[in-house]
Formats: C-alpha cells, structure tokens, sequence
C-alpha cells in the first residue's frame, strides 16, 4: 500500500492497521483472507490471535508460498505482466518469484506497481522495456485506478529493492 493511503487509517489503537515501512513509497500491511474478508489486520487482531509481529510475517511469508502456483506470467520480453488474483504487490516479498524471473530479462529486474493488482515487468538494460511500463504505469495514475501504490519503478539489486 502507498504511504498516502495509510495516513488514511487510524494510526493509533486496537483498529489501527499493522504496517510496515518498505521500499520507496510503499507500506506494507496484511490481509485477514478468507475468513475475515478482504481487510488488514489490526494491532486488536494481533493481539486477539496472540501473535507477535515477526510471527504474523513469518506465517504471511510461508503463505504466501503456499500459493506462488497461483501467478501466472504474461506476454513477452521486453515486458511482461503478472496476475496473482488481484493481489500482485505482494510478490514483491517473494524471492522465489524473482530469482525465476531473472533470465528472462536483460539486465537487471525492473518493475512497476501502480496498484496493487497491476505488476509490470522488464529489465534494466531495456530502454524500450523501461519507456513502456513507466508509461503504463502514468496512465494508470492519470485514470485514477482503484488501489494507487507508487508512481516509482523498483529494481531488485542482489535480492533487494531499490527506487529506480
């Protein structure tokens, strides 16, 4: 999630979202599914589960695992799109998406996250590849799409993120 769009949740106290600072603009929360519908886990949940922070991101890590079958990859270098059920921010945490992507650009990766359900994907030594998905991801500002991340592209240098 954006920085902007969590000042908009209480910042403080038991429904106050549990966020984490991340890369560039970015925030991240996670998600009660399925039981508890499509929100963010509160400091109140935490607690009500009795779990403690570095527990709740070890169990979002193994589930997210659990389900990287579920990605789907698109088109063709020198861009490409991932879907992962509209929840596509979240492969940013995972290295096992990333370190099997890394041949199939030139370069290093370089990616785009205007919402959290659009992933755009190319390599650093693409100029092509890097004019495309920096206009794609304007666009998506420009209309206004639902869920807004970040305008800025991300490269991932020795497993890590960096503003691009």
């Amino acid at each position: 999630m954006s920085r902007d769009a969590a000042e908009q949740h209480p910042a403080v106290g038991p429904d106050a979202p549990l966020l984490e600072e991340w890369y560039a603009d970015l925030v991240v929360g996670f998600l009660l599914l399925p039981q508890f519908g499509d929100r963010l886990i509160t400091t109140g949940d935490l607690e009500a589960l009795d779990m403690r922070p570095r527990s709740l991101r070890r169990t979002a890590a193994e589930n997210l695992e659990k389900q990287l079958d579920r990605v789907d990859v698109h088109g063709l270098p020198p861009v490409f799109t991932l879907s992962f059920d509209g929840l596509e921010a979240a492969l940013l945490t995972s290295d096992e998406v990333w370190s099997s992507l890394e041949a199939q650009v030139e370069g290093e990766i370089v990616v785009g996250v205007p919402a959290r359900d659009v992933m755009f994907v190319t390599g650093s030594k693409s100029q092509a590849g890097l004019e495309k998905i920096h206009r794609a991801c304007e666009r998506i500002f420009f209309a206004g799409h639902e869920n807004l991340l970040s305008r800025h592209l991300l490269v991932r240098r020795q497993g890590i993120w960096h503003t691009f």
